[in-house]
């Protein structure tokens, strides 16, 4: 989540501008064979609200990377942010799914026949990618199980309602998915006390507050599915290496819940659930802080103690990420996690994040929360993916823009519509590809089975340089990429 307003680093906007022709140089006979040399630099873009990258600088490259356009991807990933819905759509229940009105449907809205159902409608297009993909890798960026995350009691009932029986296509069905939870796993804004969804209560005590912050991971954590065991969630921080043909790519899944939008403070105040037990108004909510009766009921040892636990996987996750991607001789290194520096942060914090991406050669850090999807990057040479309408919350665009001198947006997705981010990896090259709806899908609203299943619209996508630490190169723009409106829905 979330749909509120974010918080901005100091910068100034500016308007959209065609950004710059990339700057090729051919070397010679490696030219004959598809070699380039990418310098750090802008390509032009197609149908585009865009800002300008920053320039790259420092030394160029020292050897021909192949053309990316003919790379040949060794390793594929798939990358969903914000996709755990909740409950009872059977019942009419809408749950996180759609735009209310008066505690209901908003039918006057058009789009609610694509929100309805769909964490349901992007699985299909998840399905149809991987067919065609076949990735190694699914990545999850939080906010797996709407509104509050699980128990001990009614974890096995939520992962096969919510995850099991959504993504059971055979081409989905035995791919690893690495998780990281998000403030809605982890309590959201209520009490986190309570071993399932509808038993939860006050902490009785500090202790029991720690504990249950505890079991609320450990649920998820733990869980092993019938396929493959496909579900990893090993720690608040974990690597998975994954190589192939000479190439290898390192994730680092990192714990981020210490942010300022929605994130730490949201958590550790229980906010809802203090509204409704001490009959306050939950406006109270949008602006709560510690000693505020919305706040553990003003009991700030509590919230005290609560923090330190989120900021203490936050401080393990950089200190750890740091060392082993400062190590690590993967071609390529990339962080899943749930926020963003610059959008979800206060600035000592962002820097913080910043640091070990330009110290330890980040190529790129995929993020959810917001639920719409951006691509930013930084002088130095990492990409920001803002990657948060798979489907278990309804598609807000309101990622903002971003120019704090250190990181520029490079695209914004047009509408609201749904979707996810495919990864090919190849020796030279990361590509990464939003992917939504195209316009042979006919949304059914309320019955499923009224829906016309259709295929995939792929738009934005880059080219982002395995040497991109040492020469600052921020790649190229894909051929193949459209910035325009696509998918669905695109209003509303």
């Amino acid at each position: 989540m979330e749909a509120s307003t974010l918080l901005e680093p100091a910068k100034t906007k500016r308007s959209p501008v065609r950004p710059k022709v990339v700057t090729v140089g051919l070397l010679g006979v490696a030219a004959c064979v598809g070699l380039v040399v990418y310098y750090g630099s802008t390509p032009t873009t197609k149908d585009s609200r865009v800002h300008r990258p920053l320039e790259s600088s420092g030394a160029l490259p020292t050897e021909p990377l192949e053309d990316p356009e003919l790379a040949e991807p060794a390793i594929t990933f798939l990358a969903i942010g914000d996709w755990g819905g909740t409950l009872g759509k059977g019942k009419g229940d809408p749950g996180t799914c759609c735009k209310l009105y008066n505690g209901g449907i908003d039918f006057g809205l058009e789009r609610y026949k694509v929100d309805f159902y769909s964490q349901a409608y992007v699985a299909e297009l998840m399905a149809q990618s991987a067919t065609e993909l076949h990735p190694l890798r699914i990545l999850g960026h939080g906010d797996n199980f709407y509104w509050n995350g699980v128990g001990t009691k009614d974890a096995k009932y939520r992962f096969e309602h919510t995850f099991e029986r959504v993504y059971n296509a055979t081409s989905l069905r035995n791919i690893p998915w690495l998780n990281v939870v998000g403030n809605h796993d982890i309590g959201g804004a209520t009490f986190i006390c309570g071993d399932k969804e509808t038993e939860l209560r006050e902490c009785e005590s500090l202790d029991e507050l720690v504990k249950y912050m505890d079991l609320r991971f450990e649920a998820q954590a733990n869980y092993t599915s019938p396929h493959n065991n496909r579900w990893v969630l090993r720690g608040h921080y974990y690597v998975e290496r994954v190589s192939k043909h000479n190439v290898t790519v390192d994730v680092y899944n990192i714990d981020t819940n210490h942010a300022d939008n929605h994130g730490g403070k949201d958590v550790c105040c229980q906010c809802y659930g203090y509204t409704a037990k001490l009959g306050i108004e939950n406006w109270v909510c949008n602006d709560v802080q510690p000693g505020d009766l919305g706040c553990v009921g003003g009991n700030v040892t509590l919230y005290n103690a609560c923090m330190d636990k989120v900021e203490g996987w936050a401080h393990e996750s950089l200190v750890r990420a740091l060392a082993d991607a400062k190590s690590s001789p993967a071609t390529f290194k990339i962080i899943n996690t749930h926020y963003s520096p610059h959008y979800h942060m206060n600035n000592e914090k962002m820097e913080q994040w910043y640091e070990l991406c330009r110290e330890a050669g980040i190529a790129a850090w995929f993020n959810g929360h917001t639920h719409g999807f951006n691509h930013d990057i930084s002088n130095w040479g990492t990409h920001f993916f803002q990657n948060g309408g798979g489907g278990g919350y309804f598609t807000d665009n309101n990622a903002g823009g971003v120019d704090n001198g250190s990181v520029y947006q490079q695209w914004v997705v047009e509408g609201s519509p749904y979707g996810f981010m495919e990864l090919s990896f190849s020796k030279d090259w990361l590509k990464v590809q939003f992917a939504t709806f195209d316009d042979k899908w006919d949304f059914g609203g309320l019955h499923y089975n009224e829906t016309t299943i259709g295929g995939i619209q792929r738009g934005h996508c880059w080219f982002i340089p395995r040497t991109f630490n040492v020469n600052h190169a921020i790649g190229v723009e894909c051929n193949s990429s459209i910035n325009g409106a696509i998918g669905a829905p695109l209003i509303g």
